[in-house]
């Protein structure tokens, strides 16, 4: 071997090089940009799914609180003497037996882990409230008033649940738009 095919065997051997730092840098800069864009894509997606989840866990709030008034309005009427006791009873019954189908709806939710808790807090709250809602039932059937004070308690914790669990919405869905 002589000086010259040194020469160029270096030359190859550098530019041989030179093409794969090339190429390595070129491929660490393609998969920073590909893990980057994927970071920022899966942030937006649990946004999105926040934000739908938002919109059918107030729709469900929306129909139980409906439901609710339905039945308040019968126990005035009722409250009134314009409904008879059995007409109320039935309507009663009627209204559980919706508290129980919305109650179903809670299970078919898929919440992002971020509201799992306000959830839970919310079913639990609707659970308490058809509970209640059996006993003030039972209370209008047989005029027990131990019926109506166990009404009385479990509405309170429903009420304590709810607020728990609007709380831990609201508060989920404010580290959602951060």
């Amino acid at each position: 071997m002589n000086l010259a095919n040194i020469s160029i065997n270096l030359t190859k051997k550098g530019k041989t090089k030179s093409k794969n730092n090339k190429f390595f840098m070129i491929s660490i800069a393609v998969i920073l940009v590909g893990i980057a864009v994927f970071y920022f894509y899966s942030g937006d997606q649990a946004k999105i799914r926040g934000l739908a989840f938002g919109n059918e866990i107030q729709s469900l709030q929306q129909d139980i609180h409906d439901e609710q008034s339905r039945f308040i309005s019968s126990i005035a009427k009722w409250e009134e003497k314009t409904i008879s006791d059995e007409e109320m009873i039935s309507v009663g019954e009627s209204h559980i037996s919706e508290f129980n189908k919305l109650l179903k709806k809670y299970d078919e939710l898929q919440p992002p882990d971020a509201f799992i808790r306000s959830v839970k807090l919310l079913k639990l709250s609707l659970e308490y409230q058809i509970e209640s809602h059996e006993h003030r039932l039972e209370w209008m059937k047989n005029g027990d008033d131990s019926e109506l004070i166990r009404f009385q308690e479990l509405t309170q914790l429903s009420f304590e649940a709810e607020q728990a669990g609007l709380k831990a919405f609201n508060d989920a869905k404010a580290g959602i738009q951060q």
